[in-house]
């Protein structure tokens, strides 16, 4: 029996981590098996502690986008299904990718027909989200993600009023005829159900690969800096975790913005002795989402996963997340740790497949 195979994409922070986290534990709930393929430009994944922390069986495909890395993505999918022989696969794509149906659908039909049934392409899009401040051709890469779309989720619509999502859902059948769209709040829940019938009941159609400009795509990814780091941080008197996080947000945020530096997505994860907190901020100025926490734990020690996609150049980033972490040290004699530290510009893609 082929497995089934989920793909969401979409733009970074738009809530694809939350969806397929709160889906894996439904379809858990519901009796089936099921794992979690993250990827990312770089190592040390959020993502993929958090759905450690959650017990999901999870892979990671680290150093290039699905496409870049479709030999990995394979070998991904092996891994998982050696170690928990999951019904349904749940495959997040990194944010920054686009050209999923050529790279990625295409070959799984053409090459793995018995292996995977895929279902219909689905990206998120976030309707809270402000991308003005980006270049023009993160704009074109954010229009070329939803133009390929089978299904467009609108997510956290528990930030938006009625009228606002029956406005924003009515442009997006509007401008992308090709796709249905579809409402989901994550946090609650709504529109969950939903999401998932079709992604159990239906297969991909297949569409039309896009006609896409490389140049331009590789051009979108290069601006943006890139940064994931991991790291301890210790002290000689117990401290807040979550006023920790709360300071690196709040004062990593301010150096961004006087650096006229817009957050495409920044993500946290820390574990203490007792417990583990999450939170991300997915545009300037807006204050930090919780996924785990807030809480008031006290510790004398955490360690922390920091991920960070910033439209800036990668020297400037590193010295803003070193200054900020020496910055917010719980006590003056802290002691502060980097036990893995990369920050980088993503290189231009170059899929292993591309299939029209």
């Amino acid at each position: 029996m082929p497995t089934r195979l989920i793909i969401a994409g979409g733009f970074l922070g738009a809530g694809k981590t939350t969806l397929l986290l709160r889906a894996a534990r439904l379809l858990t709930e519901q009796g089936y098996r099921v794992g979690l393929v993250t990827n990312d430009q770089g190592e040390d994944l959020v993502d993929t502690a958090t759905a450690n922390q959650a017990e999901i069986p999870v892979t990671e495909v680290a150093g290039g986008c699905f496409c870049c890395r479709f030999p990995d993505l394979l070998k991904a999918l092996q891994r998982l299904a050696e170690v928990a022989q999951p019904d349904i696969v749940l495959a997040e794509p990194v944010g920054s990718c686009t050209d999923l149906v050529a790279t990625i659908l295409r070959p799984l039909a053409q090459f793995h027909p018995d292996q995977f049934q895929v279902a219909p392409l689905t990206i998120l899009h976030d309707a809270s989200r402000n991308i003005a401040s980006f270049p023009p051709n993160v704009h074109y890469l954010y229009e070329q993600q939803l133009s390929e779309a089978e299904l467009i989720v609108l997510t956290k619509t528990d930030l938006l009023s009625e009228s606002a999502e029956a406005e924003t859902a009515a442009a997006l059948a509007t401008r992308y005829p090709q796709a249905r769209i579809l409402s989901i709040s994550a946090r609650t829940g709504q529109g969950l159900t939903e999401w998932l019938a079709v992604m159990l009941g239906q297969a991909s159609r297949n569409p039309a690969a896009l006609m896409i400009d490389y140049a331009r795509y590789a051009e979108a990814e290069a601006v943006l800096g890139w940064l994931n780091a991991k790291g301890i941080v210790r002290a000689d008197r117990p401290f807040s975790a979550t006023a920790w996080m709360e300071q690196l947000f709040q004062t990593l945020g301010q150096t961004l913005s006087d650096q006229h530096a817009p957050i495409a997505h920044v993500k946290l994860l820390i574990t203490t002795p007792t417990s583990a907190l999450k939170a991300s901020v997915t545009q300037s100025g807006s204050a930090p989402t919780w996924d785990l926490g807030p809480d008031d734990t006290q510790t004398d020690q955490l360690e922390f996963t920091l991920n960070a996609r910033v439209n800036i150049e990668p020297p400037t980033l590193e010295q803003a997340v070193v200054q900020t972490i020496e910055r917010i040290k719980p006590q003056p004699d802290s002691r502060y740790y980097f036990t893995h530290f990369e920050c980088f510009s993503p290189l231009p893609p170059e899929p292993t497949h591309r299939l029209q």
